[in-house]
């Protein structure tokens, strides 16, 4: 195990950002950078026994900086999309950021389009810290936000710890897409996805209610002819999955949140997460993105795992989104690789 220190450019104010590339022995290695405490590239061992970057993403800071697809990146301090704009909380309105129309992922730069401050924690960890002031984005109270990798030879954990220096809101998560067939190989379709879930809630009143058709994933589903079936709920997320789902275990320990298989690679991946929900996205809107090495992303290029709590405001199985000084929020989520 090792850890290697790059410059991997400079953002538009120059200030440096530091690229951090973990090896696990020679099967897999992953690479971090400070602008949105982002996962850059995740190289896992294919059935042939090649090395495969399995995360779409860019090759230069200016693309993460901008970064509309929000490839890789942390995302917070909310995760939750607000069509009014605003956080209604406690009593009273705070108006947040606006990105096309709505709130989402945090705002304008959120967590994901700012620079963190990485540190090399051992030989297989990284940290990334930062601390979101009083009123970014819109956003009551100063937290302290700290996200751990840690890489070994099964996987990559992500370790979030947030504190807050009055009652706010927080619900991080991470906005990888995962491409087992590498990250410039294409359309997803041929995939097989899984995901033990309860019922599902409307992305926007965060509502309660059953799986819709064509989004009950307990049964592995060939995600090619998922959305073949054109189900209307699919559609109109833009022919994919785009839900929110409550996962069949609630409770706060680490345990299955789905999983994605591609039987040309032969990579089998499983997440699984302290947190009770999951929102599932496949690349539906993705059109025409040049990432790295070149790679124009389109349609259903990779497929997204965001674990996240149930809501910001909502009390579920004591999950709600409120941290206060002396309750901090700490979560986990694992993404564990094997062959088949």
């Amino acid at each position: 195990m090792s850890v290697e220190i790059k410059s991997f450019g400079f953002t538009e104010d120059g200030r440096e950002v530091r690229q951090f590339i973990i090896s696990a022995g020679d099967s897999r290695k992953v690479s971090l950078i400070e602008l949105g405490a982002a996962i850059q590239a995740l190289w896992v061992r294919d059935r042939q026994g090649q090395l495969r970057d399995v995360v779409l993403g860019y090759d230069t800071v200016a693309e993460y900086e901008d970064n509309p697809s929000f490839f890789g990146a942390a995302l917070g301090r909310l995760i939750s999309r607000m069509p009014d704009c605003t956080l209604h909380f406690e009593g009273r309105d705070y108006p947040l950021d606006n990105v096309e129309g709505m709130h989402m992922h945090g705002g304008v730069k959120g967590f994901s389009r700012v620079k963190w401050e990485g540190s090399v924690e051992g030989d297989r960890q990284v940290c990334f810290s930062y601390v979101s002031p009083d009123g970014e984005e819109g956003y009551p109270g100063c937290v302290t936000a700290r996200i751990s990798y840690t890489l070994d030879e099964e996987g990559l954990s992500i370790d979030y710890s947030m504190s807050a220096d009055r009652r706010t809101v927080i619900n991080p998560s991470n906005h990888s897409y995962f491409n087992l067939n590498g990250h410039n190989s294409g359309s997803i379709r041929s995939h097989v996805m899984s995901c033990p879930v309860t019922g599902s809630f409307n992305q926007l009143t965060e509502e309660r209610g059953p799986l819709m058709e064509g989004t009950d994933l307990n049964t592995p589903q060939v995600l090619g002819e998922l959305f073949d079936k054109r189900y209307p709920s699919l559609e109109a997320m833009g022919g994919g999955i785009d839900h929110k789902f409550i996962l069949a275990e609630p409770s706060e320990k680490l345990k299955p949140a789905g999983s994605l298989y591609s039987p040309d690679s032969g990579i089998e991946m499983q997440c699984a997460t302290t947190m009770p929900c999951i929102m599932i996205y496949t690349g539906n809107m993705v059109d025409r993105v040049r990432g790295k090495e070149g790679a124009i992303y389109n349609k259903h290029a990779g497929a997204c795992f965001e674990t996240m709590l149930f809501s910001s405001l909502h009390d579920m199985y004591g999950s709600v989104a409120v941290i206060e000084p002396g309750k901090d929020h700490s979560s986990r989520t694992r993404f564990s690789f094997s062959l088949k």
